[in-house]
């Protein structure tokens, strides 16, 4: 049996925080190439966000 583990909202953006950290620390000795990459990635799904509709019915 799992025991559920409950966490306040504070420590839920602690952990988030910390985990955009390491992401950043690891992100940074990525291959120039492969930076470059991922950022036009980026620049294309915001530009297709930008575009988007919501549409309620």
């Amino acid at each position: 049996m799992k025991k559920e583990v409950v966490l306040s909202k504070f420590e839920a953006d602690i952990i988030s925080h910390t985990d955009d950290i390491e992401r950043l620390k690891r992100d940074v000795f990525r291959p120039d190439i492969e930076k470059l990459k991922l950022f036009t990635k980026m620049l294309r799904t915001n530009a297709t966000l930008k575009r988007a509709k919501i549409i309620h019915k």
